[in-house]
């Protein structure tokens, strides 16, 4: 088989030798041509689809939590405000870095995604710029009722239904938590400083932060209350 190989290779440039000049440039031009119209073309095209899922999984991997997390963490010594009613719903708050960003209010004007809109904001916006990818934690133990990642205003968000000391039912909402940190399940109950996932910028939101809500006895935001003396006293 090698044999006959090298026959048919020999033949071939021995007839490559008699033709002339000129048809010996045009065959190299003709293969030249093929080059540049069939076979370039396809290699452009594997390069830009390699580049396109260097790019996906790039942009995956920010979506993802880079900071690891168990189910049924418990985040020790929360900070609590003197006269609060809960601590702070973060791992960690440090009172001259992290910040609110913005109270409740009956009416607030904002632009989310280059849409203007005025309704009421009926939480409070609470950034922890002093570390990265703070971990969001329950201010009170009690049963998850949402654990949801979808296209609502929440983001990836979590609700949980408390029972206070008069036997009063409350819940508090946890919003726009970064993509895939959920780590509670709805119908499980919960700890005080239990871990419920990272914050991040999910649903109609402008930049990392917790959306953080008091509704009192019954799930909806018509209940809301103002959240803040809950967290920072009087």
């Amino acid at each position: 088989m090698a044999q006959n190989k090298n026959e048919v290779l020999e033949m071939g440039k021995t007839a490559f030798s008699l033709f002339s000049f000129k048809i010996k440039m045009i065959i190299i031009g003709v293969a030249i041509g093929i080059f540049i119209v069939v076979i370039f073309p396809v290699v452009a095209m594997m390069s830009i689809f390699s580049d396109n899922d260097t790019q996906s999984d790039k942009k995956k991997g920010e979506d993802s939590t880079s900071t690891n997390i168990t189910v049924n963490e418990i985040a020790e010594g929360l900070k609590k405000y003197e006269g609060a009613t809960f601590p702070m719903p973060f791992e960690t708050w440090e009172s001259n870095k992290d910040v609110v960003t913005s109270k409740f209010s009956k009416s607030r004007t904002i632009t989310v995604n280059g849409v203007t809109q005025t309704k009421a904001h009926t939480g409070i916006d609470l950034v922890v710029i002093s570390i990265s990818n703070p971990k969001i934690c329950a201010v009170s133990s009690g049963k998850v009722v949402v654990a949801k990642a979808g296209n609502t205003g929440y983001g990836n968000y979590v609700v949980i239904q408390h029972s206070s000391t008069d036997n009063t039912t409350f819940y508090t909402l946890y919003g726009h938590m970064k993509a895939g940190s959920i780590m509670v399940a709805e119908g499980t109950e919960i700890q005080a400083g239990q871990v419920l996932g990272i914050m991040g910028s999910t649903g109609n939101s402008t930049g990392a932060h917790l959306h953080f809500e008091v509704r009192l006895n019954q799930n909806s935001s018509n209940n809301a209350v103002d959240p803040y003396t809950y967290l920072f006293g009087n």
